[in-house]
């Protein structure tokens, strides 16, 4: 038995971008040969993934709206989102094996459990202040005695705080 929901124009947002899961989206057509060697594998995954991932099909012919929002213009065409964005996509009559390993990559980058989740965000976090750090760095080395201006050293002892706390969020994470 499939659990692929049929989404049409009117229910995408709520069955999609409104998910607690993330969600494939096959866009495909009843005429359509390719689209129709991957139908079993969404079936097939469907049931595999119940509960932790969600997999829809939008027939293009009755549900035009979408195609051009989404700027559909091959078939079969499988867009991932996650939190009500798009996070990646796929176009043609993919493998079983390929198709798996982007529902995983997906999962893994967007887990709908709070302690995933967590874990990514501080991963986000901590990789964006690092680099930030770095380019402080840089304009520090370039800027003629930084610690002469009262501004300037204020900012930069609030970033070396930052660059403390930030370690101690990578350390914290480490303990999820």
């Amino acid at each position: 038995m499939s659990n692929v929901v049929d989404v049409t124009d009117s229910t995408f947002d709520q069955e999609v971008l409104n998910s607690d899961l993330p969600t494939e989206v096959d866009f495909w057509a009843p005429w359509c040969g390719p689209c129709k060697r991957v139908l079993p594998v969404y079936d097939k995954l469907s049931e595999e993934y119940q509960g932790r991932f969600k997999f829809c099909k939008v027939n293009v012919d009755e549900n035009q709206q979408l195609a051009m929002r989404y700027q559909i213009m091959s078939i079969p065409m499988q867009m991932y989102f996650s939190d009500g964005e798009k996070v990646d996509e796929i176009l043609g009559a993919y493998p079983e094996s390929e198709i798996l390993a982007k529902v995983q990559d997906v999962m893994e980058r967007f887990p709908t459990d709070e302690k995933g989740k967590l874990k990514v965000l501080l991963a986000a976090w901590t990789e964006h202040n690092k680099q930030d750090a770095e380019k402080f760095k840089k304009w520090e080395d370039k800027v003629k005695n930084p610690k002469d201006s009262p501004t300037y050293a204020s900012m930069l002892q609030a970033v070396r705080e930052m660059e403390k706390a930030n370690a101690k969020l990578s350390e914290l994470s480490l303990e999820l």
